[in-house]
């Protein structure tokens, strides 16, 4: 077990999601944009088309400057907060599929190679040899993302590993393939507003700018449209009958679906926009483009990590890091029985034993058994809810908080300690929340806590006094 980093003004989830949503925003743009670059180098090389050229080495010059430098770094920032928001589960992730890791990583050395190989041998070699690069550098990013789709799909769905233990069956899973062919199709969605982008800052006098703004927004539409029918028709259907009742309950704001349905239908829209008036096109729609995909993303891969809930490895591991479940062929056993044997503080490693815990004057906490009872609770719950003020904002006298633990709270009329103890006896009955582990008197501890956290989020403010 190891430390809880529950976020600064908002919480870890957030800033997990915020940097993973940029990065595939990117990673996908590069993987389609290098095989669009591909048809449209083979048409230079083989039709005699060098005015596609203009377009190749500019596209290929944001690729380097934008995708690989930035996304990189969100890669890096992915690893980051990852790490600290649920490093227990990464590192099964990694122990289970290191060689799988280390290809991915390869793969990638490829890719970041490949594409300063492209660019700058752009007129040193000869139009098949550098045709010979683009291959390289499409089937490099492929692989990437064949690699890490394995990898996270394993979470939702780590299929026969629970019978094995063999990583290989947790790689090839239930839903490794229509995850990963919805991404691909959907990744040419993306690069259509990426080719807009370009094409559009090319002299107006360039006469292929239309053509390619056509091409590329009918492989969009295209791309869309397939990978809407493989998530209805095949990625949809095999979910697991948890992940589809958590699709259907509160733990999915409604304006997560109002975001995802309303990105789809805009650029949908705007991609048959821009395959009737290529001429129309302007670089700002293009950038609207794209921040309306980065809302898209945003929220559905918001939704695919909610769809597991609660656990962190569906089936195995639960979001606060404890391992639930037997997996014999591993030699792995649940931890949960003998921690509410045992109880949680002191049993953990970076968990103090109750005797240890003492009343900061920072936090301002009445005593002891709040003191423990926080401990307990930024252990148990802090990886889904905001369970203390530091993971709020407040912007325009709008209070911001991730599943705030007060407001389910009150909004449920569950403001004393009794009432509080008696619903965390309760949890284990609710489809997205894991039952609480531990003993009796850290249960205890816990609600202390939650009730003295309730009443300070609405304990009633001081009226000032008016003056006469």
């Amino acid at each position: 077990m190891y430390p809880v980093w529950e976020g600064i003004f908002i919480h870890s989830a957030m800033f997990v999601a915020i940097v993973s949503a940029f990065h595939v925003l990117v990673s996908h743009l590069t993987v389609a944009a290098a095989w669009f670059n591909l048809y449209l180098e083979r048409r230079a090389v083989y039709e005699n088309r060098p005015e596609l050229y203009v377009y190749l080495k500019r596209s290929a010059l944001g690729l380097l400057v934008f995708a690989y430098v930035f996304g990189a770094l969100a890669g890096v920032g992915i690893w980051q907060t990852t790490t600290v928001a649920n490093p227990r589960g990464i590192s099964t992730l990694i122990h289970n599929f290191v060689l799988y890791w280390g290809s991915e990583w390869y793969m990638f050395l490829i890719d970041v190679v490949g594409i300063i190989a492209y660019y700058y041998t752009f007129g040193r070699v000869s139009p098949r040899t550098h045709l010979r690069l683009a291959w390289i550098l499409a089937l490099g990013g492929t692989g990437t993302l064949t690699l890490i789709v394995g990898i996270l799909s394993f979470k939702l769905t780590p299929g026969l590993w629970f019978t094995t233990g063999e990583s290989l069956n947790g790689f090839f899973n239930p839903t490794f393939w229509p995850q990963l062919l919805t991404r691909f199709f959907l990744m040419f969605t993306i690069t259509a507003a990426w080719v807009m982008l370009i094409a559009t800052s090319l002299p107006k006098g360039y006469f292929a700018r239309e053509q390619i703004i056509r091409t590329a927004a009918a492989i969009g539409l295209g791309g869309l449209i397939i990978a809407l029918g493989i998530w209805f028709l095949w990625f949809y259907p095999v979910l697991p009958d948890h992940a589809k009742t958590i699709l259907r309950s509160p733990a999915i704001p409604p304006i997560t679906f109002t975001v995802i349905v309303g990105g789809l239908i805009a650029t949908f829209l705007g991609l048959l926009f821009a395959l009737a008036m290529p001429r129309r096109q302007h670089p700002i729609i293009a950038l609207g483009a794209m921040l309306v995909l980065f809302a898209a993303i945003f929220g559905a891969e918001r939704t695919r990590e909610v769809i597991r809930k609660p656990d962190i490895i569906a089936g195995y591991m639960s979001s606060n890091q404890l391992v639930f479940n037997d997996i014999p062929a591993r030699g792995i056993q649940s931890e949960e029985e003998p921690l509410n044997e045992t109880g949680m503080l002191g049993s953990l490693p970076f968990l103090p034993r109750p005797e240890t815990i003492s009343v900061g004057a920072t936090a301002g906490l009445p005593d002891h058994q709040v003191m423990m009872g926080r401990v307990l609770v930024i252990q148990q719950c802090a990886a889904c809810h905001s369970v203390s003020n530091q993971t709020a904002i407040t912007i325009f006298d709008q209070r911001l908080a991730l599943r705030s633990l007060a407001q389910l709270l009150e909004r449920r009329k569950m403001t004393t300690a009794p009432k509080i103890e008696a619903y965390l006896q309760r949890i284990g009955a609710f489809p997205y929340m894991h039952p609480f582990v531990g003993t009796p008197e850290e249960r205890a501890a816990m609600a202390l806590y939650l009730e003295y956290f309730v009443q300070q989020q609405y304990a009633p403010q001081p009226q000032a006094q008016v003056r006469r």
